[in-house]
């Protein structure tokens, strides 16, 4: 998909809230025609593969002794990902060297408060008045 920013999505979820990233992912994914990437760090994520698997086309697996951030960078390499159109959701100390690269980065954690704040506000708009 040419000039799509969010043609790739790479996620790996930490201690995010799942469930709500993973609606986040969906919207995307369904909007954009998204290629999703689950990073594989934990039994959390195997688990959560399993019961979603609809969702992620492909893992990628983590290299023992190379940092998340090196390791993304040489699975989109292998994959022919462009890092113009590539999302990573993930935490990084500094995103620097991977927006300098061309990727949007976006912290897990922080997506899902989003979302609930978002979800809370619009719950109170459409309360019935009493």
């Amino acid at each position: 998909m040419k000039d799509n920013r969010y043609a790739n999505i790479i996620v790996c979820y930490g201690d995010a809230d799942r469930d709500i990233l993973t609606k986040q992912i969906k919207m995307y994914k369904e909007r954009y025609q998204s290629k999703v990437v689950l990073v594989m760090e934990s039994e959390a994520d195997t688990k959560w593969l399993d019961k979603h698997s609809e969702i992620f086309e492909e893992t990628m697996n983590r290299t023992e002794g190379v940092s998340l951030q090196d390791d993304i960078v040489s699975y989109c390499k292998a994959h022919h990902l462009s890092e113009k159109e590539t999302m990573l959701i993930a935490e990084f100390g500094d995103t620097e060297p991977l927006t300098g690269l061309g990727f949007e980065v976006k912290s897990p954690g922080a997506m899902a408060e989003s979302y609930k704040k978002a979800l809370e506000m619009l719950g109170n708009m459409i309360k019935p008045r009493v």
